[in-house]
Formats: structure tokens, sequence, C-alpha cells
């Protein structure tokens, strides 16, 4: 009730600014996008369609004096959802969808300036890795959100700022916390990558039965005054690079997993242990982090080395199903869903700008101190690299693109190709595709990894986007 007596005062704030400012723009595009997977892909899956999405975006941007306001929203319809169970804030059901991206206003001086409403923002200067961009959070409800690394989704937050000649300070109050949109809906083909939608468990003396997973709802922070989210930049421009500091302190994005089992009714009545298990339960909550960042980009003529680094102290990484469920089994009282451990981001990366051309190559690793046993993760060290080459041609009507992650704990990958091709300055077509490939052979089993995991997902597909 608050969240929306918060957002219809901003909205209402921003349509009195807009038909009263001195200058007003409209303006938006069209998106079609369709993708089918690839014949190489298993039998089940090789020429699916995965992506059948068409947009409407529009966009309101005003001003009058040192104020500013900004509005954008989104009508979509993703044929390709259709028959999903409704589960996303925006769902208006039969594959359409209504998103309000972002809708604020603010003033600016000349030393200071505030934001208020929702928004989005970007920390970092990593080029598709989150390192120290932790505000906003991801979109995984669909392959084409999940592929897009600007698909993040806006925040109602206050954001102060003091100007100098040669530094800026950003800070944010976040009272609403905004979770990851997560591919829950039944149907969804992504869902089985997050949770399977059957489970099998080994019974002595009887064999092996395979049980449901029912998804329950996730436990969401209190919405309090005091149970905010909070943000803090401080950057610098000097002539030899430019320095930014973060500070954050808010709510992971994600859920952490709890899993209890549910037991039918006992074989032997006079024995409750020969009761079967009937489903498996998955249940959540968002628990608080601690971050503390940095990043540096140092120019060297048409090279820009840049690096960017995190450190959370403490923080909850996931506990693997089976230990919380053999921690239950053993009748353990408050069985914890995670393990507080430090963790530290990092990646150094190389943009290369010849005329024409854009190369980007980067290293980016991630270590957590400590024993993970019990995690749902097992390798502390994990570390990769990406590649992204892009190239002008025909007066810059024609854009090749590629783009390359490399995991190189199981070295598995991703490959994004891409051509587009722009008819006028309003309407351009491209086309590409999503490559996904598992990772090297490791004790007699398929390799798989982070991104190997989605290879049945691997997709070429087409748009066409006007622009008005």
């Amino acid at each position: 009730m608050k969240k929306t007596l918060f957002s219809s005062i901003i909205i209402a704030f921003g349509m009195s600014f807009f038909l009263h400012a001195e200058g007003l723009e409209f303006s938006g595009d069209i998106n079609t996008k369709w993708a089918a997977s690839a014949p190489w892909t298993s039998e089940d899956s090789r020429g699916r369609l995965t992506m059948g999405e068409t947009s409407l975006t529009g966009k309101l941007d005003a001003y009058y004096g040192n104020s500013s306001a900004y509005a954008e929203g989104t009508f979509s319809y993703d044929a390709s959802t259709i028959g999903q169970a409704e589960t996303s804030s925006g769902n208006l059901g039969n594959g359409f969808n209504l998103l309000l991206n972002e809708v604020w206003a603010d003033y600016t001086s000349s030393f200071w300036g505030i934001r208020v409403g929702r928004q989005k923002t970007e920390w970092g200067k990593a080029d598709g890795i989150d390192i120290t961009n932790v505000i906003c959070p991801k979109n995984m409800e669909s392959l084409s959100a999940m592929t897009d690394n600007s698909a993040k989704l806006a925040v109602d937050a206050l954001r102060l700022s003091l100007t100098g000649n040669s530094f800026t300070v950003d800070a944010y109050w976040i009272p609403f916390f905004t979770p990851t949109s997560l591919p829950l809906a039944e149907g969804n083909i992504l869902r089985k990558y997050l949770l399977p939608s059957s489970v099998d468990f080994a019974i002595p003396s009887y064999g092996n039965i395979s049980v449901p997973v029912n998804v329950n709802s996730f436990e969401m922070p209190e919405k309090a005054v005091w149970n905010g989210e909070y943000g803090l930049k401080a950057s610098g421009y000097f002539s030899l690079m430019d320095l930014s500091l973060y500070a954050y302190y808010g709510w992971d994005d994600l859920p952490f997993m709890d899993y209890t089992i549910s037991y039918g009714q006992p074989l032997d009545p006079s024995n409750p242990q020969t009761a079967l298990p009937e489903a498996l339960n998955v249940s959540g909550q968002y628990k608080r982090f601690l971050m503390f960042g940095a990043d540096a980009a140092i120019p060297l003529g048409q090279t820009v080395l840049r690096t960017e680094a995190a450190f959370f102290p403490q923080r909850n990484i996931q506990k693997s199903s089976e230990t919380i469920l053999k921690e239950k089994a053993e009748g353990k009282s408050d069985v914890e869903t995670s393990l507080p451990l430090n963790q530290l981001s990092a990646l150094a990366g190389l943009d290369w700008m010849p005329e024409g051309w854009t190369f980007t190559a980067q290293y980016y690793c991630d270590v957590v101190f400590g024993e993970l046993d019990e995690a749902d993760r097992k390798e502390n060290y994990q570390h990769g690299i990406t590649l992204s080459i892009s190239k002008s041609l025909l007066n810059e009507t024609l854009d090749l693109n590629l783009a390359a992650l490399l995991g190189l704990n199981d070295f598995d990958s991703f490959i994004k190709p891409s051509v587009e091709y722009s008819i006028s300055d309003q309407l351009n077509f491209s086309a590409g595709a999503f490559i996904f490939i598992p990772g090297v052979e490791k004790d007699g089993k398929e390799g798989e990894g982070t991104y190997g995991k989605y290879k049945d997902l691997t997709s070429f597909y087409i748009s066409a986007k006007f622009s008005f």
C-alpha cells in the first residue's frame, strides 16, 4: 500500500510537471524480436521458439529551468509465454505485459541536485560483468532479458548529489526493496535451470521415487523506514585517470533457498518412519549484505585501461539442498540456509578503439574465503575472460558485432554474434545468435558450467526496431 501511494505521488507530480514544462520531448520505439533454438540442440529443444516479443516503449522528457522529469513505460506482447502462469507484477495475462521502466523528477544546480522516483543507475566500469553494479536487480524471466546486459529493473529511490569541478558524490536511499525477477512461472523454458520440476529420492528397501518440486512464496523484507537500502558513490576526474569509490548496504536480489520434504501416510500405520516423501517444498528469504568497491579508468591514446574491485565482508553464500535437508533430518533447530563468508570480486579490462573498430577484453575473478563443503558453490576461485569486437561499415549503416565469454573453471562459453543494418535513422534490422557451449568433460561426465547448462537454449534471432 505504501509503495503504491509513493509511486502514485511521483506519477501525479510528474504528470503535473510535464503539463507545465517549458520544454517537452516525446520519443520511443517499436521493437520486434523472434528466435528459435538451433538445429544441433536436443531433440526436445531444436526448432522451439524461444522468443516472440513485440514491444512499444514511450518516453517523456521535460524540463523547466533547473528542474526536469522523465517517464518511460513499455507495453509488450510475448507470444512465447502463452500458456504460462502469471508471476510478474506487470503480467496482464495472455502474453501481455505493462511495465513502468522509470518515472522520476529532479532538480540540479551548479553544486547540488536531488532526484526522486523510480530510476535506474549503473555503477562500475565493467562491460557486461557486475562487480560493483549492485543497485538495480536483474530481469531473468525470459531468454531475451537474460542475454541483454542492459535488462535491469528500476528501483524506487531518492538520490542526493554534490558536484564540484573535478568530483561528484551521489548518496542513495532506497526505501522499497525490488528483487530479481525469476522465471518461476509454470511453462517458462528457463524455470528448469533454476529449479527442477521433480527430484528423485532413494528409499532403502523400496527403490527410487520421483516427487514434484513445489515453489512457495519467498519472504520479502519488512516494508519499514529502517529496512531500506543505502548507497554512496564518490567519483573524481583527474588528468591521469577517473576514479570512483563505492559503499552499499542492502538486500541480496536473489533469495536464499530453503527446502523441506512433505511426507504421505505411513506404509505401516504402526511405524511413522515408513512414510514416503510426497513433495519437495522450496521457499526462501532475502538477506542483507555490505559492499565496498572501487574502479579506475586510465586513458592511453586510443586505449583505455580499466580496473574494478568489490569486497563483501561476511556475505551469505547459499547452502546446498543436501546440507539443509540433512541438518533438518538430524533434528537441528533453526537451520540456516547460508554461510557467512568473505567474498572478493575483481576485473581488469582493456579497450582499444582504432578507426572504425572497437576491441574490449576483460579478465574477471570472484573468490570466496573459507570452507565450501556445505555450500551450493563448489569452487572458491571462479574466473573467466570476455572479448568484444565491433566494426562499422557502409557509412556507419552496417554494424558487425561479436561478444564472447569464457568461463575458465569449466571452460564453458557464451558467444553472441550479431549484425545490424540501418535503413534510415528510424528503422533498422538485425540478426544474430545466442550460443551456449558446454565445458570440458570431467570424471567421465559431460561438462556444463555456468553457461554450458543453457546449451539447449542456443538460438538464432531476427529483430526489427523503429524509433520515433
